[in-house]
């Protein structure tokens, strides 16, 4: 019975997109607790990107029926190597790498920004990769990657930031033979928006599929797709599940069998990107009869936290957790375990408070707003500081939370509620200041991931900074993944819940000695 009903409801929310299919998704077996996408058909086989250590390479691995079970290197680089297209014939091969760092690239400079290029291999007699060479349009001061071949082989579109983009957007070049090139060609308004434009698929009937942050999607990076035939096109995107309110990006279809590969970082997964298995299947006609008896359940999604002391490894245990709905009204009460977490059940499209106290600490509290997606989870730690005995002069300190979307570091508005309290108290109270620290998880590179703290630190002081709060009133320290509050560091895998805890960016403001 609980399979039917699954399976009515995957029918509504398929006729709602169309008529005669249905989408059906899955985690690969070669997914793990690193970093696998970038999907690219190599013959009977797939060819994609996986960080099993510092550096991205490219890995071979066989369809099978739904599934990819087996995973062996392809092609391995001192540096960065995603994102590859192959000619029909399979003897040249397009891809995206790092541009400092390796033979037939400029020499690494630490002082400059890295970016990517695309450079040109082609396949020996033993099946070995040479003569590599990077396209002339490359350069060191922009972007240049994700190359994808159209059908016939004569053009290559790829994804750049050069002069005369709005973001990152979608080019195409003509391939006049040789290593000869026409100009670089922006696709337009129909395709490209001021977000960034990314990891574009061309199929055989000229659709072009590509990922896009700009557009007005369910959330992050979504997957939209053009027709190539029509010059008057405009870009649709593509629906649930392929697209979620995560990053979904690198798409590629098989027209013939309607099956195809895309990445997400979609919560249920194994790592941090992983690669889904996706086919169309045809919708029965009585089958989509029957969809007026299933009764829609009420959206909800989970919350699970810890409850730290200040912002160190120090589990804090029978913290009183209270939940408040919008008219600050108590929803519902939770004390920690011995290991300091809570959990709550909540309605989507809500606004919530959440409030720790306990004796001898500082009451704590901090906002949150529910999405619209349904069965998803969310992660929530506070942070408490002790109380001092009575008759002491009590130190001004307050612990506070500020979240950022995975792997990016612009900050939203709706996750700078503390921060805007902090600021308010630290301008009538100019005795005060505020230092950052911010965590990554273990799963991607370690550079990544530093660099990735670095960034979130450095739009947190400009942000104060604009509040009016001047410089030598804040700081902070990025850790990137090398201060976890658990055990999950690079080579162990852990759940989603444990990544989590040591994905936190937290702020102290306490009063200048």
């Amino acid at each position: 019975m609980k399979k039917l009903i699954q399976l009515l409801i995957a029918i509504i929310f398929t006729t709602a997109m169309s008529q005669d299919t249905e989408i059906e998704i899955k985690n690969l077996s070669i997914n793990n607790g690193y970093n696998n996408f970038g999907t690219s058909y190599f013959g009977k086989n797939i060819v994609f990107s996986s960080s099993n250590g510092n550096h991205l390479n490219l890995y071979n691995g066989a369809i099978k029926a739904d599934d990819i079970t087996t995973k062996k290197m392809f092609y391995k680089s001192d540096t960065h190597v995603t994102s590859v297209t192959f000619s029909k014939d399979l003897k040249t091969m397009y891809f995206t790498r790092s541009l400092f760092g390796e033979d037939n690239t400029i020499k690494y400079d630490k002082n400059k920004r890295s970016v990517i290029a695309i450079f040109k291999a082609i396949r020996a007699s033993d099946g070995s990769w040479g003569n590599i060479s990077p396209l002339p349009f490359n350069s060191e001061n922009y972007d240049v990657g994700h190359p994808a071949l159209s059908n016939d082989g004569k053009k290559l579109y790829f994804s750049s930031n050069m002069p005369g983009s709005q973001g990152s957007d979608i080019y195409v070049v003509d391939i006049l033979g040789g290593d000869k090139f026409s100009t670089p060609q922006n696709l337009g308004s129909g395709v490209n928006s001021k977000g960034k434009e990314l990891y574009p698929f061309v199929s055989s009937s000229n659709q072009l599929y590509y990922a896009s942050t700009g557009m007005g999607g369910f959330g992050g990076m979504d997957i939209y797709v053009v027709d190539l035939n029509d010059k008057n096109s405009k870009a649709k995107l593509l629906p649930k599940p392929i697209n979620s309110k995560f990053d979904d990006f690198s798409y590629i279809y098989n027209e013939s069998t309607k099956q195809g590969f895309f990445s997400s970082n979609r919560p249920g997964g194994k790592g941090g990107d992983d690669i889904y298995f996706f086919k169309e299947n045809e919708v029965k006609e009585e089958e989509v009869v029957v969809k007026k008896e299933v009764k829609k359940e009420e959206c909800s999604q989970k919350l699970i936290g810890t409850v730290f002391l200040n912002a160190t490894q120090k589990r804090i245990s029978s913290v009183l957790v209270k939940l408040k709905n919008d008219d600050n009204k108590v929803v519902e009460k939770f004390k920690t375990d011995e290991s300091g977490k809570f959990n709550f059940e909540l309605k989507c499209s809500k606004k919530y408070k959440l409030e720790a106290s306990r004796k001898g600490y500082k009451t704590s509290e901090r906002l949150m707003i529910t999405n619209s997606e349904d069965k998803i989870v969310f992660k929530k730690n506070l942070f408490v500081t002790k109380a001092l005995p009575k008759g002491m002069k009590e130190s001004f300190s307050y612990v506070g939370t500020v979240d950022f979307e995975y792997n990016e570091w612009d900050l939203l508005p709706r996750y700078t509620y503390e921060l805007d309290k902090a600021v308010m108290v630290m301008k009538d109270n100019p005795k005060l200041t505020i230092y950052f620290e911010s965590h990554t998880d273990s799963r991607a590179p370690t550079d990544f991931n530093m660099e990735l703290s670095e960034k979130r630190i450095e739009v947190l002081k400009e942000y104060v900074g604009f509040k009016g709060i001047f410089r030598k009133r804040f700081s902070g320290k990025a850790f990137g993944e090398t201060k976890p509050i658990n055990k999950c560091v690079k080579g162990i895998i852990c759940t989603d819940e444990e990544y989590l805890e040591n994905r936190r960016t937290t702020f102290i403001l306490k009063e200048k000695k």
